[in-house]
């Protein structure tokens, strides 16, 4: 079994993937939805926010940190094309992903063999919330990728 710092530094090593991607992304890029997708790249961001803010705190009995609005904007199965109103900045998204890692290794340091709070599927441990996380993270890191490079390659609009 992965101890703790490991199965944090793996944490923190693909957030700072995504933010490098994030980071280094042209802005004209970052609310295009190419054909054949239904997010962008700002959604995307905002999704892993939310995925991680709900999947964890609540799970080791804390209060969730990022604003009610974007828990709104950004949960599984929204789309850019449903908003009503305007996405947070895309540079708050990034920031809060950036502060994001230390807080919540933070607050679940010395639990992630507890028993979660809230049942959420069939995890029962916090371990396994970070492991789902990991995997959800990594599967936007690679939609984002691939969105990237659709917006690249579609032919300049007139």
């Amino acid at each position: 079994m992965m101890n703790e710092s490991k199965f944090f530094r793996q944490f923190w090593e693909l957030r700072e993937q995504t933010l490098a991607l994030a980071e280094s992304v042209s802005p004209d890029l970052v609310d295009i939805v190419p054909s054949g997708f239904n997010n962008s790249i700002r959604w995307n961001l905002g999704h892993i926010l939310v995925a991680w803010d709900h999947g964890i705190f609540p799970k080791i009995n804390e209060s969730r940190r990022i604003p009610q609005k974007y828990h709104f904007m950004f949960p599984k199965g929204s789309r850019p094309s449903a908003w009503t109103e305007e996405p947070p900045a895309y540079e708050e998204i990034v920031s809060r992903l950036r502060s994001q890692v230390d807080e919540i290794i933070t607050a679940s340091d010395g639990k992630l063999n507890d028993l979660v709070a809230q049942p959420f599927l069939r995890v029962k441990y916090v371990r396994g919330m970070f492991t789902f996380h990991l995997r959800e993270e990594e599967h936007h890191l690679n939609c984002m990728r691939r969105i990237i490079a659709a917006a690249e390659s579609a032919p300049a609009v007139e």
